[in-house]
């Protein structure tokens, strides 16, 4: 059959590369405009940092745990590193350019669907170069572009037969593991659709295994295994990931293709030649991989931009067999480049907000902690990219286990009726608590959100042995819980699960400005504590919900309860402080608290004298 034309009377040629040249400028002042670096790029960072250093290919120095998915890119940043260049702009550089390059291979792909002089193939190009995920994860300091590039050069060259779909196999594979899905597809669909083994298929097969076999040896040396730690830490064949791989999908074919509406054209014409079958199949076996690992845990569609090339070329396919004339095909892609902008555009907007605010969050706490701090101190925590690239050298436990192989691999078993919205459900408290980090840094400040945060709040060895300091900046305290006292051998989940998720729900209510149902609610978490001294945090947020129910006197008074039980906590000192020497005058008193407020955050003390100061004047 024929390939699509391309209309007759104008030069579609040159608008076509028109097209993709604007399809170029579009995408990287969509890239522009996002211009950040993911936390999870720090993770190879520090592996690029340590090697670099001499300390080996390690998140921490001696421990040997391959806690990356992207062996060629961190190889391609550890040359950058030593040839002088800054990480995060060597990645975001990289990024933006593989995610061109892949435009342009596009280009290339669309002429095995249409005429070489087609104005489709600047059509499928313009539509890849205005999808928001795609420009997000350019940007973005991950390997997710040059993947993306890989995978669809993977496909071009197959369709085309071409002996170098091996090279390019190859680099799929060292950039991600899923480059072993590409092979297989290959490999698979040759075989099923040729029904032998022929010249082509063996020998790119052959240059596959052969090239990659000293990668799996020096895995296997170096690591101890094939498999990267992230796969024991991530993957599980389980209900409720298949029903998170199906939601995940769903968001996606709902703000990228009208809950699939966009792709029916190109199901229902007749006549597809081989380049469309390859693709479409490798389409649908990529879909089905996402689904049933359960989707990712980065919300902005990152799992499908490898496909995304691809799904616009079919899309665009559909669409130039079904239309008749150049203005209904005009008014077909100007509605779905409208609905592919405008629908994920916000879910994108809060995602990459977020993204901002936890980067910032984790810089402020560990450039502080390097500050206030000068001892060789230890730090676990639940997103660990940039707090694990500031703190080189200090040892950083991953609380989720991606770089942690007893986490990863020898998980604690959830407790019955722990509620969490997090995908990554591995921890083992007993073991994160034996090692006695110094400092434990919650990706939601002092309330615990991932599993791993709150399975700490079941164990007495936490609750008592921890409290926070805090750090000002933004105009808001970042908090951070601080080891006072060792941990005994004797560590045992010996606290209700119903407190931490009281606890959790009163401080949702409080955040939501409820405070008269928080303050029940956490009058009800504290029956749930052995020993009321145990973590006075639950009283002190009944202090802040009876203080904004204009209940002052109760709040003091309850205070003054605390600080009885516990002299560790720099809130009560703060508060009492204020309420002495600014209510009632009692300027020795106030002393006092203030004394024991330096001895606990010296470096907030100018900050609240400045504060009692203005609401003496």
């Amino acid at each position: 059959p024929k390939k699509t034309g391309s209309g007759r009377g104008f030069d579609t040629s040159r608008i076509s590369k028109v097209l993709l040249i604007t399809s170029i400028v579009t995408y990287v002042i969509l890239a522009l405009k996002f211009n950040f670096t993911q936390d999870d790029a720090f993770i190879t960072f520090r592996y690029v940092e340590n090697f670099v250093n001499g300390d080996g290919l390690v998140f921490n120095i001696g421990e040997r745990i391959e806690g990356y998915t992207n062996f060629l890119w961190t190889i391609v940043m550890i040359i950058g590193r030593l040839a002088g260049f800054d990480l995060v702009i060597l990645s975001r550089v990289l990024g933006v350019s593989c995610g061109a390059g892949t435009i342009v291979v596009l280009y290339l792909l669309s002429g095995e669907f249409f005429e070489k002089s087609s104005i489709w193939r600047g059509a499928a190009c313009i539509l890849l170069g205005s999808m928001l995920s795609f420009a997000y994860w350019s940007v973005a300091g991950l390997e997710t572009a040059a993947f993306t590039l890989a995978v669809t050069a993977s496909i071009y060259l197959y369709i085309r037969r071409s002996y170098m779909t091996a090279s390019i196999v190859i680099l799929a594979t060292l950039l991600r593991p899923e480059g072993v899905l590409v092979f297989a597809f290959i490999l698979i669909y040759d075989l099923v659709s040729s029904r032998r083994f022929s010249s082509y298929l063996l020998t790119i097969a052959a240059i596959y295994i052969l090239s990659l076999l000293p990668y799996g040896i020096f895995k296997l040396y170096y690591y101890g295994g094939l498999l990267p730690n992230t796969f024991y830490a991530k993957t599980g064949l389980t209900v409720g990931k298949l029903v998170d791989g199906l939601e995940y999908t769903g968001q996606y074919l709902w703000h990228y293709l009208g809950a699939g509406l966009f792709l029916v054209p190109s199901l229902l014409c007749r006549n597809k030649e081989r380049s469309f079958r390859v693709t479409a199949v490798f389409i649908l076996t990529f879909m089905l991989y996402i689904v049933l690992v359960g989707g990712d845990v980065l919300k902005v569609h990152r799992f499908f931009v490898p496909l995304m090339p691809l799904i616009a070329l079919i899309v665009v396919f559909g669409i130039s067999r079904i239309t008749r004339g150049k203005i209904p095909a005009a008014i077909a892609l100007i509605a779905l480049m409208g609905w592919q902008i405008w629908m994920p555009y916000k879910h994108i907007s809060t995602y990459h907000t977020a993204e901002l605010h936890l980067i910032g969050k984790m810089d402020i706490v560990s450039r502080n902690l390097l500050e206030v701090d000068s001892t060789d101190f230890s730090l676990a925590v639940s997103t660990i990219g940039k707090a694990g690239y500031n703190l080189i050298g200090h040892t950083v436990i991953d609380m989720l286990g991606l770089t942690d192989s007893t986490i990863a691999r020898h998980p604690e078993s959830p407790p019955d009726g722990m509620e969490t919205t997090w995908k990554e459900t591995h921890f083992n408290t007993p073991y994160l608590l034996s090692r006695q980090p110094d400092y434990i840094l919650f990706s939601t400040g002092p309330k615990p959100s991932a599993p791993a945060e709150r399975a700490l709040f079941l164990y007495s060895g936490f609750l008592r042995n921890y409290r926070t300091i805090a750090f000002f900046d933004w105009g808001i305290f970042f908090n951070v819980f601080k080891r006072y006292y060792p941990i005994d051998d004797s560590i045992c989940r010996d606290v209700n699960i119903n407190f931490v998720q009281l606890y959790n729900k009163a401080f949702n209510m409080k955040n939501r400005k409820e405070y008269k149902e928080a303050l029940a609610v956490f009058h009800e978490a504290a029956e749930y504590l052995p020993d009321k001294t145990m973590f006075p945090y639950v009283y002190y947020y009944m202090v802040d919900c009876l203080r904004r129910l204009n209940r002052g006197e109760d709040a003091y008074n309850l205070l003054n309860e605390i600080v009885k039980d516990d002299t560790l906590m720099f809130h009560t000192f703060r508060d009492l402080y204020i309420y002495e020497y600014v209510i009632f005058k009692n300027y020795e008193k106030a002393e006092k608290y203030r004394d024991r407020l330096e001895m606990l955050i010296p470096w907030y003390l100018p900050s609240v004298d400045s504060m009692v100061r203005g609401m003496t004047r």
